[in-house]
């Protein structure tokens, strides 16, 4: 089973997520000293993320009938919950001893890079992944009532400020997500699942109603694929090289498309080399702590460096492990293209 081998090996192998996920955990977790794990990964990260998913993901399991994995969820989730106990007393007594900048500065880089990996993991999974019809809520509202909230009361009640970008994060959490779904669609060859689309006119209907101005924006890269799949130019669809990735997340570069465009790309020199981020937030994590991530190379500075060989899509996809058979392709086997085939004969007919 492709889904079953994968869940065991993705972590070591070179696939693009992966190296995006190894980068952030590294961070946070293996290369730290014993206090700054407890406030990136038990606290930030846990605390701030993962306890709140983990109780979904558990209820939704139940709901499902699915109480095997219910009954899992759950067990993981009270490691979490005793994981999260050990943050906020060290966060306390470094603000108690004066160090409360340092403490601030350590939350701020791993909220903003577990928001990142939340971007691209949780947001097309609520948002496009799942049926119309069994949607609660849109990504934006569970993060702004399960995360946003209560985070910021965990970071008040501890003493700390807000992150200096919590402006910037809740507007990201409207968009930034759709562009990770997008790109992690029209590169569906390079990872080890089938993406579902989740755009038929129902579901787009929802995406703008749940996100006003999504039609204007993200649907107007749709319209592409939509007609290139209609047309049967599949081709059209894959990708023939790589995205440019950012230097600190590891995960593409994006913006907003379409008349809401504002796709940056924010670069820093630093020791005579360039290095490029998606967000002024990336690039502040990286200038905080810059021998720590100086030498990292993304998957795209791998590409150009030779590393991947041949140079194309075909050698990239063995670099990162993935075989033939193994490679990601639409969920519902490009059944959604449908009505919009429906939709086309009716008007051509009218």
């Amino acid at each position: 089973d492709r889904q079953m081998d994968w869940a065991f090996k993705a972590y070591d192998t070179n696939e693009w997520g992966m190296i995006a996920a190894r980068h952030f955990f590294d961070d946070i977790m293996m290369t730290r000293d014993a206090i700054s794990v407890s406030i990136m990964l038990t606290f930030s990260f846990e605390t701030g993320f993962t306890n709140m998913q983990f109780l979904g993901l558990a209820a939704d399991a139940a709901e499902a009938g699915d109480h095997t994995f219910a009954n899992l969820i759950s067990s993981i989730q009270t490691d979490e919950s005793r994981h999260a106990q050990i943050g906020g007393p060290a966060l306390k007594i470094l603000i108690e001893n004066g160090q409360k900048a340092e403490a601030q500065k350590r939350v701020d880089i791993a909220v903003w890079g577990a928001w990142k990996l939340f971007s691209v993991l949780t947001g097309p999974i609520m948002d496009y992944y799942t049926p119309l019809e069994h949607r609660k809520q849109s990504f934006k509202e569970f993060m702004e009532e399960w995360i946003v909230a209560q985070f910021e009361r965990a970071l008040t009640d501890m003493g700390l400020d807000l992150p200096w970008y919590w402006d910037i994060f809740l507007k990201d959490i409207a968009e930034t997500h759709h562009g990770m779904h997008m790109g992690s669609y029209f590169w569906r060859p390079t990872v080890w699942w089938n993406p579902a689309a989740g755009v038929t006119p129902d579901e787009r209907a929802w995406l703008e109603e749940k996100y006003p101005g999504w039609n204007d924006t993200w649907g107007q890269c749709w319209d592409v694929i939509i007609d290139n799949v209609v047309d049967g130019n599949m081709a059209m669809t894959y990708p023939e090289t790589l995205p440019y990735v950012c230097n600190q997340c590891q995960l593409p570069i994006l913006g907003t498309p379409g008349k809401g465009w504002n796709v940056k790309d924010y670069p820093l020199e630093y020791n005579g080399r360039l290095y490029h981020f998606g967000s002024e937030v990336d690039r502040w994590c990286f200038e905080q702590e810059p021998e720590r991530y100086a030498g990292h190379l993304s998957i795209v500075d791998r590409f150009l460096a030779g590393m991947i060989q041949p140079m194309d899509l075909g050698g990239a996809l063995a670099y990162m492990n993935l075989a033939p058979g193994e490679c990601g392709d639409d969920a519902h086997n490009y059944a959604w293209a449908e009505v919009y085939r429906a939709l086309r004969a009716t008007k051509k007919a009218s």
